[in-house]
């Protein structure tokens, strides 16, 4: 059960990483050492706000049976957690532009989202093994197109930027190659991708095992169902772009974008919709 206190410290979270946004999102005007320092320790603050909400709801549960993910609550801000953690450490460790501009806006929706759905559309997770492997591979790989979706954008403004010999590039924080940019999208779109196609499999396999080796009428053509299937299909392309190299640089970083928007819609069909049966 969501408290009222924890959905305030979740949005004060969602807050706190939305204005260190706005501050890193500030240095294309005014770069500075304190403007970084600023928007890197207000993000950090808003992780570990979202951590201990994590934290927090799973020690409310009731009994010693608990296990992660159980809720689509804890799913949400875990992944909230786990996207912006793994931006901020990025970033600390070898900068690679401003690739928070473009992810924290996604960590900020995931937390909001968690507040809207753990507390008005509570949903329980079925405990087996598939179950499992499902929720992991799916988070995860949702997780990592949110990666390749912001190295899409990254991509972009570079090349933007390039292409119009902006004489000010150099006025505000570093994008990176544009060669590097792209080898991070495509490191994530693999890792995604294969993590996509595991959690479908083993989705569907769910859904058998629970309808008793039958699917409900109509199941292939659910919006939820479909949007997985086009998520894979965008990122099936993405993948083996570099068979064609002229299907390379913007085309890429266009699509993967698309991909992050269509698994976002997927995220939230699952959430407001049952699945076969009357399962979700």
């Amino acid at each position: 059960m969501v408290t009222t206190g924890q959905i305030v410290v979740l949005m004060l979270a969602a807050v706190l990483l939305a204005v260190g946004w706005g501050l890193s999102l500030a240095r294309v005007w005014r770069d500075g050492e304190g403007l970084r320092l600023a928007a890197k320790a207000v993000s950090w603050l808003g992780v570990f706000c979202a951590t201990g909400v994590l934290v927090w709801h799973i020690l409310s549960r009731p009994g010693n049976n608990w296990v992660p993910l159980e809720d689509n609550f804890e799913a949400l801000v875990g992944l909230a957690v786990l996207l912006g953690a793994f931006v901020l450490y990025v970033q600390r460790a070898r900068t690679v532009g401003p690739l928070d501009w473009f992810t924290l806006p996604v960590a900020v929706v995931l937390l909001v989202a968690a507040g809207i759905f753990g507390a008005t559309k509570p949903q329980p997770y079925v405990d087996t093994t598939w179950s499992w492997v499902h929720r992991v591979s799916t988070f995860g790989g949702a997780a990592a197109f949110a990666i390749a979706g912001a190295a899409g954008g990254l991509y972009l403004l570079a090349n933007r930027r390039l292409r119009r010999k902006d004489l000010k590039a150099d006025a505000g924080p570093r994008l990176g190659s544009l060669e590097r940019i792209e080898r991070i999208t495509f490191t994530a779109v693999t890792l995604g991708f294969a993590l996509l196609t595991v959690g479908l499999v083993t989705g569907l396999v769910r859904a058998v095992r629970e309808n008793g080796g039958r699917m409900g009428p109509g199941w292939e053509t659910s919006p939820k169902v479909l949007l997985a299937a086009a998520v894979w299909l965008v990122y099936a392309v993405v993948l083996h772009s570099p068979i064609n190299p002229s299907f390379r640089g913007r085309k890429v970083a266009m699509l993967s974008i698309v991909g992050l928007v269509l698994m976002v819609g997927t995220l939230v069909a699952v959430n407001l919709m049952p699945a076969a049966g009357g399962s979700r």
